[in-house]
C-alpha cells in the first residue's frame, strides 16, 4: 500500500510540475465565422426540419387511429358464424 501511495505522489508532483502554454483567445476571425454561419441559416433549417418531422409524425399517428378504429368497428359489427359464440352471447345478454 505504501508503495503505490508513493507511486501515486510521484505521479502528481510531476504532474503539477509541468505547465502548458494556454492561449487564450480563438484564431483571427474564427468569432465572426462562428457568427455569421450561425446568423445565416442554421436557425431557419432546423425550423423545417422540425416542422416536416413534426407533420410526418402527425400524419402516421392519423393513419394508425384510423386503422385501428376501422379495424375495431369492424369486429363489433360482425355478425359470429359460430354456434357457440351466439350461445355465449346469449347467456351474458341474460345476465344483463
Amino acid at each position: 500500500m505504501k508503495n503505490s501511495d508513493s507511486s501515486l505522489d510521484r505521479l502528481l508532483r510531476s504532474a503539477g510540475q509541468h505547465r502548458r502554454a494556454v492561449t487564450e483567445e480563438a484564431p483571427f476571425g474564427f468569432a465572426t465565422r462562428v457568427a455569421s454561419g450561425w446568423m445565416a441559416g442554421a436557425a431557419g433549417e432546423c425550423l423545417g426540419q422540425e416542422t416536416l418531422w413534426f407533420r410526418r409524425a402527425f400524419l402516421c399517428a392519423l393513419a394508425v387511429m384510423a386503422i385501428s378504429v376501422g379495424w375495431s368497428f369492424k369486429t363489433d359489427t360482425a355478425a359470429p358464424n359460430d354456434e357457440m359464440a351466439i350461445a355465449s352471447y346469449a347467456a351474458t345478454a341474460d345476465l344483463q
